[in-house]
């Protein structure tokens, strides 16, 4: 096959596909992205992202730069057709409006839609934490304009896929049907062969050593769209029940899903500022943005992983650390749901209660046995699953030729 993925971020999501399509020697790709992007071995065109917008009228700015994107997008799948590459498949995020003008440049490819997350008035991540209400009605007008240019775009497809049943339940009643459930799969492979070393070539913090408990927190961003400032509080409760406990914290202090705090720079800051001496830093590691090979190191010395999320589209953390046969405390939110259930595979607790946290990760540090079980089945449903990288794209590449 002639494969043609669209992705601002590209590979994104697809990498593991992309990968697994080339190694195969099997299947032409090409791609169409927003980032700086080379490999040899993909027919890659780049598109000048359009600029955010003057913020004088954010309704108005949200259509037209979603309708820039389209048309840059369309203007590079214009090249790729004069230069002879015609897709049997066009396989799309449909987060950016990217895949708006496609199929009146290939009308006789097969269009399929990453649906990763349709946003909703209520019962999403909007409007779900009280502590940061919705300021005003043009944040929800603005969600609105988003989900009108994906449903469109949508509305082309020939099949969608989106990589949950919970994010598959975002979308409007009317779509799920044509909505096929297939995770891209996590790398639990590879994973395991970067993390199964002994850990010497990492810098471990001063005061983690062989027998010292130690709890893990992962998040792309350091913001409380994934329960940061949630974890943060906890923090006081589990260093006093553990006392020689040791966190170490991955993630960057800049960025994020939701909106930066109103009086400083990070949300680390402002944490670090609330909980004053209540903490003791010296057992806390902010590690920062770390490479693979770190990641997986951390995420094998962990003896308690925490994950937290708004409802929201679920990390591939999570599942990496099930892959890794951790025990993992989680928020009791629907995405986590779909993969956890609290007492076989995890540890689920109220995403708002920090001290619920805090006695639940106690209480694993505590007894190694149910640290094990849970880790054991944890990794047992991920390879029960297809969910593994290996799987996952067998599974897409089936469904692709059942179109």
């Amino acid at each position: 096959m002639k494969i043609l993925f669209v992705h601002q971020n590209f590979p994104g999501q697809f990498a593991g596909l992309v990968d697994h399509l080339i190694a195969s020697g099997d299947h032409e790709v090409a791609a169409i992205g927003a980032r700086q992007f080379q490999d040899p071995r993909i027919l890659y065109r780049n598109y000048a992202a359009p600029p955010a917008g003057s913020a004088q009228n954010p309704l108005q700015d949200e259509a037209a730069v979603r309708i820039s994107r389209a048309e840059a997008v369309a203007a590079q799948a214009r090249i790729l057709r004069l230069n002879g590459f015609a897709p049997d498949v066009i396989l799309a995020h449909t987060g950016w409006s990217e895949s708006l003008f496609l199929r009146d440049i290939f009308p006789e490819a097969k269009l399929v839609c990453y649906c990763e997350y349709h946003y909703m008035r209520r019962g999403g991540d909007v409007g779900f934490d009280p502590e940061f209400p919705v300021e005003s009605l043009d944040t929800l007008h603005r969600l609105r304009i988003r989900n009108a240019f994906e449903l469109s775009a949508i509305d082309d497809a020939d099949a969608c896929i989106s990589p949950t049943p919970w994010q598959r339940s975002t979308y409007p009643s009317s779509v799920r049907p044509r909505i096929e459930v297939i995770h891209e799969g996590i790398d639990a492979d590879t994973l395991a062969a970067v993390g199964g070393g002994n850990g010497h070539d990492y810098a471990w913090p001063a005061g983690i050593g062989t027998d010292t408990p130690v709890v893990t927190y992962v998040a792309r961003y350091l913001e409380p769209q994934r329960g940061f400032h949630t974890f943060m509080r906890a923090l006081p409760s589990l260093q006093a029940a553990v006392p020689d406990v040791h966190t170490v914290i991955v993630g960057a202090d800049q960025g994020g899903y939701g909106p930066p705090p109103a009086e400083r720079e990070t949300w680390k800051e402002t944490m670090l500022t609330e909980l004053g001496e209540r903490v003791d830093l010296t057992r806390v590691h902010f590690a920062g943005r770390v490479s693979y090979r770190d990641y997986a190191t951390i995420l094998k010395r962990s003896d308690v992983h925490a994950y937290l999320t708004y409802p929201f589209v679920l990390s591939w953390s999570a599942l990496e650390a099930m892959a890794m046969g951790k025990a993992i405390v989680a928020s009791d939110t629907p995405p986590v749901r779909d993969f956890m259930t609290d007492g076989e595979n995890a540890r689920l607790a109220d995403f708002f209660d920090s001290r619920a946290l805090a006695d639940t990760v106690a209480t694993l540090l505590n007894t190694r046995d149910e640290r094990n079980r849970l880790g054991a089945a944890a990794r047992q449903f991920i390879l029960s699953n297809d969910l593994t990288r290996q799987a996952a794209c067998k599974k897409v590449l089936d469904f692709i030729r059942s179109l």
